[in-house]
């Protein structure tokens, strides 16, 4: 199939590779096309080796101009986060449905308010020419993208045409082979359905974070807990971890937007509203469990491990730990960080802050610190050197923000461990 692809972002590109990984032929079309697949603004683990190879084939190209995008079976627009994404999507809607030569089919895959897309369809069909259009909400993880779009939990499908629809089936019927996981929806069900996946995601990680907050005053362990709770089948162990507070774009734009949304129809969102507070609520604990071990911390040095709002990515929007690193800078304190990917990404947000060094190695963040704070669970950090650690800090003080070390072998050893929900027992 001949599929226009349109964007900037991480989902577009995803979306691209793996189209064309499957055989279609793919125009990526955006004002600033890649010249490097190798040198993108953001890091996806196994894309550009794909892209690179279905350019290499000849299924996918990139181009600036709308005309020669427009030459296709169907176009999927899939903008990033942002707070002109609506403007944009109608933009582009115009421009896209001015250039067509022929009936196609337009898809909305950005993040986009609800009721945008049949704003979209009009937008397109101002000039004269036939178009249909289709909310199809990709759920891709950053960092995982490319296996979330390959092997989908769901697929999607939000239109009032059947022929559009059976259009995008057979586009998507490679990646629902062992099952058929369409689900087709009225264009507003699917706004909806994505905004509502990420309301219910958010919505247990806050729930665990209040709960992992009862455990710390009560005394008990959360992961002993959360063992518990996520062996009924009801319930389920995913995102039932506790931590520093979800981070990115996506979840906390996507629930003010509910917000919004229930606002403007005199809707009380109390249970949204109150995942946003408690989520809030959650990226001072790390600097609150600091305070516990250490007291003071003006003139104290804090070794931060991960800035990253979520491991195989470089991106720190909403990110605990650059939160965290400001809370300790406006105490007093001076920050020793390090992270496998993000941190030019978190120095351009930083500015620079004097007080804050990156490090060029994980353990060289620990020399003369008072104490580490883990923030990010990113693979390198899940099994160190505890005996390197002890050695290099002038304080043996572990500050755990995503549960992932064993908190009684570390006390044995010495070590003042803070773990989330953990009990603080000594």
């Amino acid at each position: 199939m001949k599929v226009t692809v349109a964007g900037s972002g991480y989902e577009s590109f995803v979306i691209s590779a793996c189209l064309a990984e499957m055989g279609n032929v793919i125009t990526h079309y955006s004002q600033t096309p890649p010249t490097n697949v190798h040198d993108l603004s953001f890091h996806e683990p196994g894309l550009p080796a794909m892209l690179e190879s279905n350019v290499s084939a000849r299924r996918l190209s990139f181009s600036d101009d709308v005309s020669l995008a427009s030459d296709c079976d169907l176009c999927i627009l899939a903008l990033g986060h942002a707070d002109t994404v609506d403007e944009q999507a109608l933009d582009f809607a115009t421009e896209f449905g001015a250039a067509l030569n022929s009936e196609t089919i337009l898809v909305n895959s950005s993040p986009t308010s609800l009721g945008v897309t049949e704003k979209m369809l009009e937008a397109a069909q101002s000039s004269g020419n036939t178009v249909s259009i289709v909310c199809y909400p990709v759920f891709l993880k950053e960092g995982e993208g490319v296996e979330d779009f390959m092997r989908p939990d769901r697929i999607i499908l939000g239109t009032e045409s059947y022929e559009a629809r059976s259009v995008m089936v057979s586009l998507l019927r490679p990646f629902s082979r062992q099952k058929d996981r369409v689900t087709p929806m009225s264009i507003r069900d699917a706004e909806l359905t994505r905004l509502a996946a990420s309301a219910m995601l958010a919505t247990r990680i806050s729930l665990m974070n209040e709960i992992a907050a009862i455990a710390e005053s009560f005394g008990a362990d959360i992961e002993a807990v959360r063992s518990g709770i996520g062996a009924d089948s009801r319930i389920g162990y995913s995102y039932l971890y506790p931590g520093v507070g979800y981070g990115g774009v996506c979840l906390p734009g996507d629930i003010n937007e509910l917000v919004n949304e229930a606002a403007s129809k005199d809707i009380q969102p109390v249970l949204l509203n109150a995942v946003l507070q408690r989520n809030s609520m959650q990226q001072e604990w790390a600097a609150s469990a600091l305070r516990d071990c250490l007291g003071n911390l003006r003139g104290k040095q804090i070794a931060v491990w991960g800035l990253a709002f979520r491991p195989e990515t470089a991106d720190v929007s909403g990110s605990a730990a650059i939160v965290l690193i400001r809370q300790l800078l406006d105490a007093g304190a001076t920050v020793a960080a390090y992270d496998p990917m993000a941190m030019e990404a978190a120095n351009k947000v930083l500015g620079e802050q004097a007080g804050v060094t990156f490090c060029s190695h994980q353990y060289d963040a620990l020399t003369d610190s008072d104490a580490l704070v883990l923030m990010t669970e990113w693979k390198p950090f899940r099994q160190p050197d505890f005996n390197a650690i002890g050695k290099l800090l002038k304080q043996p003080v572990i500050i755990d923000g995503r549960n992932q070390y064993d908190s009684a072998a570390l006390k044995q050893a010495g070590f003042t461990y803070r773990g989330v929900g953990r009990g603080n027992r000594e």
